[in-house]
C-alpha cells in the first residue's frame, strides 16, 4: 500500500483523527512516519486547503526539540504528513517506569520551553502539549511531536475564538482552554508546568473522576505545592512550578525563554558561608580601644577636610535616557480590521503604532472574519511590518 511516493511499511498506532505508519521514502530511501487522516475527517476542500497551508507553516519549523515535518500531499481521498521517524519512547511511558531527579527535570524543561519559544515566535501554538506528545530519544533528547497538528486537524479550530470548541488534553490544559477562550504560548507553557509537577511529585496537579471534575478542578482549585506534595523537591523548582499553573495567564511566564532561564536558576547551589572565628576577650578590648581612637581621628579629620576643601561645581542634571521604540505597520487582507493592543482599540487596518520595546497581545477583528490573536514580542529599534490574512466565517464570506 502507498500513499504518495510513501511505501507502507507498518502501523505504529491510531488516533481519533487518523492512523500513523511506518513508511519508506524511495526517493531518498529513508524511513519516515506517516500520519493520515481519516478520510471521513476530509470534510470539504476548504478544510482540504487550510490544512495543507497551516502544515507548511508547521514544516518550516527547523529545532532540535521539535519533530521535523519532511512532506505533505493528497493521494487516495485523504491527506498525508511525513514526518522525521524517531527512535525512543514517549515521556507517558517512561514517566510510569522511573522518577526524574532535579537535573533530569530542569533539562527536559528546558530543551522543551526553549523549543516552545522559537514556535511562538513563529506564531505558532501546539495546543496540545502532553507527555504523550513528547519523545525522548536514547541520548535523552526530548522531541516534540504533532506540534500544531491538534489545530489544523480539527474542522472547528478555526472558529476557537466563536463556538468556544475545546481542543487538549484535559488533565494537561489551561484553564482558557476548559473554558473554550482563546490561547496563545502561555497555554503551551502552562501545559509544560503540568508535566514539570508530574515529573517532580508523580502525580498530576488536577485530577477527577471524569472530565468534568478534572475540567472544575483546573479552573478552580489550587495545586498542592510539589515542594509540599513531596518534600525532596527543590524549593526553586516548586516555586517555578507554581507560576507556570497560575490560573491568570499575565502571571505566568510569559516567554519560553523567561520560563528556560528560570529553571536553569534552579540548579544554582548557594556557597556555604564560613562561620568567623569568636575573637578573645583581651582582643576584643584592644580592638575596641583601637577603633574608637580612629573614629575621633576620623571625625576630626574629615570636618577639617570638609571646612577648607574647596566646593566643585553642582554638575547638571542628567536627562533620562531615550526610549527606544519600534514603528509597528500593521495591515490586514481585507484592510478595516479593528486593531486592539492589549485588549484596548488602536484604530483600524491599516496603521502604524509607535511601540517601546516589549511583549503584547494583539488582535484583529473584522465583521464576517475569524478574530486573529497572537502574542508579539518586539526587541529591536526599527519597522515592523505585519501583514494579516484573515479568514472568512464561511466559504465565499468578505
Amino acid at each position: 500500500m502507498k500513499y504518495g511516493r510513501y511505501e507502507i511499511m507498518g502501523e505504529l498506532g491510531k488516533g481519533s483523527m487518523g492512523v500513523i505508519y511506518r513508511a519508506h521514502d524511495p526517493q531518498i530511501d529513508r524511513v519516515v512516519a506517516l500520519k493520515v487522516l481519516r478520510p471521513d475527517r476530509v470534510i470539504s476542500e476548504e478544510f482540504v486547503q487550510r490544512f495543507l497551508k497551516e502544515a507548511k507553516a508547521i514544516g518550516r519549523l527547523s529545532h532540535p526539540s521539535i519533530v521535523t515535518v519532511y512532506d505533505i500531499g493528497r493521494d487516495l481521498g485523504t491527506i498525508y504528513i511525513a514526518m522525521e521517524f524517531l527512535e525512543g519512547s514517549s515521556l507517558d511511558g517512561i514517566i510510569q517506569k522511573k522518577r526524574f531527579n532535579l537535573e533530569e527535570i530542569v533539562d527536559l524543561g528546558v530543551k522543551v520551553a526553549e523549543a516552545l519559544d522559537y514556535a511562538h515566535q513563529l506564531m505558532i501554538v501546539h495546543r496540545d502539549i502532553k507527555p504523550g506528545n513528547i519523545v525522548l530519544t536514547p541520548k535523552g533528547q526530548p522531541k516534540i511531536t504533532d506540534f500544531g497538528i491538534a489545530h489544523i486537524e480539527d474542522p472547528s479550530a478555526a472558529q476557537q475564538t466563536q463556538a468556544g470548541e475545546i481542543l487538549g488534553t484535559p488533565s494537561y490544559m489551561s484553564p482558557e482552554q476548559v473554558m473554550g477562550q482563546p490561547v496563545d504560548g502561555r497555554s503551551d507553557l502552562y501545559s509544560l508546568g503540568v508535566i514539570l509537577y508530574e515529573l517532580s511529585t508523580g502525580v498530576r496537579p488536577f485530577r477527577g473522576n471524569n472530565m468534568a471534575a478534572t475540567f472544575r478542578s483546573i479552573t478552580q482549585d489550587a495545586p498542592v505545592e510539589p515542594a509540599k506534595q513531596d518534600p525532596s523537591v527543590s524549593p526553586a523548582l516548586s516555586e517555578l512550578i507554581m507560576k507556570s499553573l497560575n490560573k491568570i495567564s499575565d502571571k505566568r511566564f510569559q516567554t519560553g525563554k523567561a520560563m528556560a532561564e528560570a529553571l536553569k536558576s534552579c540548579l544554582k547551589k548557594e556557597e556555604p558561608v564560613a562561620l568567623p572565628q569568636e575573637p578573645s576577650k583581651e582582643k576584643l578590648k584592644h580592638r575596641s580601644l583601637f577603633l574608637f581612637i580612629a573614629l575621633v581621628v576620623i571625625t576630626m579629620a574629615g570636618g577639617l577636610i570638609y571646612y577648607f576643601w574647596p566646593k566643585p561645581p553642582v554638575p547638571p542634571p542628567v536627562p533620562p535616557p531615550p526610549i527606544i521604540q519600534a514603528l509597528l505597520k500593521v495591515d490586514s487582507v481585507p484592510s478595516g480590521a479593528q486593531v486592539f493592543l492589549n485588549g484596548a482599540s488602536k484604530g483600524e487596518t491599516p496603521l502604524k503604532l509607535e511601540l517601546p520595546m516589549g511583549d503584547y497581545k494583539f488582535r484583529l477583528s473584522l465583521h464576517d472574519y475569524h478574530d486573529w490573536e497572537a502574542q508579539l514580542q518586539l526587541d529591536e529599534e526599527g519597522e515592523v511590518p505585519l501583514l494579516i490574512p484573515l479568514m472568512p466565517l464561511v466559504e465565499g464570506g468578505s
